[in-house]
């Protein structure tokens, strides 16, 4: 019986340097060839590793690179919870962007595809850097608008508040285990991971964790750095950056995700080239419908083959 066997992806790093002076460490894959470029951008408290199944799927047409946000995978975990402010991961990926496109000579990266936190960073940049990017597609963001445009909307905010919120939760989590494989029992059956791919799963277990000296593993997201991001959602207002936003961004709700249709599409009103629509399944996609995920971001690349671009 034959066996596909994909390459390894290449590891890659980049230095940035943020607000206060700090030099941070961006680690990264990378998988294919060329100059055009898919960006991935994971999830809190994940890392580019969860983005394999999509970036193989991808890489026999662009190359492909997905990121580890600081204080996750192999990047650089400066201290929480002063370091976790969203501003400053936007500005990270920012900087590596620029970075790519002197590296390459490319004028734009041809598409940013960010999963939760991701997708949230990476409409920010089409905020900040015009026409660096051909397309953005956000899988599930988390939306937060103000009080005062979740009134006029009707809504409330989906994530609890409180003792029990998702960021005293992650605050909570076990950080060390005595193996991986301990830690894959305990979880493979958790609601969050249930839906998982198979695959995805074990490369989580794999990256997510780091090896420690005395023989046991702890996570390479330390639970304090997750809830620090947690606890900051919001403070990038998507909406209000909406209208200077001018490359094509694709939204994608989660149908078993956390966030009401009515409030993407309020963001979609705002976008001036926006689309929406749905995939069946729940708030991280990409680790649940990798092969659905990687046609999704294969067809907005095809999309944008089409139409005259710089870096193609």
């Amino acid at each position: 019986m034959s066996v596909d066997l994909k390459p390894a992806p290449r590891r890659r790093s980049w230095e940035v340097r943020d607000g206060t002076g700090r030099t941070i460490e961006i680690a990264g894959l990378e998988w294919g060839s060329g100059r055009q470029v898919a960006l991935l951008l994971h999830a809190n408290g994940f890392c580019a590793a969860t983005w394999t199944e999509v970036a193989e799927r991808l890489a026999d047409h662009c190359r492909v690179i997905a990121l580890d946000a600081r204080g996750h995978g192999s990047s650089t975990a400066p201290p929480a919870p002063e370091a976790y402010d969203w501003g400053l991961l936007i500005d990270d990926t920012a900087q590596v962007v620029q970075q790519l496109r002197s590296e390459l000579g490319i004028a734009q990266i041809a598409l940013c595809a960010g999963n939760s936190l991701g997708g949230v960073i990476g409409a920010a940049l089409a905020s900040e850097l015009p026409g660096q990017f051909g397309r953005v597609v956000m899988l599930d963001p988390p939306l937060k608008p103000s009080a005062d445009m979740l009134e006029h909307l009707g809504l409330a905010w989906p994530i609890a508040a409180g003792r029990d919120s998702i960021g005293e939760q992650a605050r909570r989590r076990r950080a060390v285990w005595p193996s991986r494989a301990a830690a894959g029992d305990a979880w493979r059956a958790k609601p969050m991971f249930a839906t998982w791919d198979s695959r995805s799963f074990e490369l989580y277990l794999q990256a997510g964790f780091r090896d420690r000296a005395d023989g046991q593993v702890e996570l390479s997201c330390a639970p304090a750095v997750e809830a620090s991001i947690f606890e900051m959602t919001g403070t990038v207002d998507l909406f209000e950056r909406a209208p200077r936003i001018l490359t094509p961004v694709h939204l994608v709700r989660a149908t078993r995700g956390y966030f009401p249709r009515a409030l993407y599409h309020a963001l979609l009103q705002r976008l001036p080239r926006g689309a929406l629509s749905e995939m069946d399944g729940g708030h991280l996609l990409p680790m649940e419908m990798p092969e659905s995920t990687a046609e999704l971001l294969q067809h907005e690349l095809d999309e944008l083959r089409r139409e005259p671009v710089d870096n193609v």
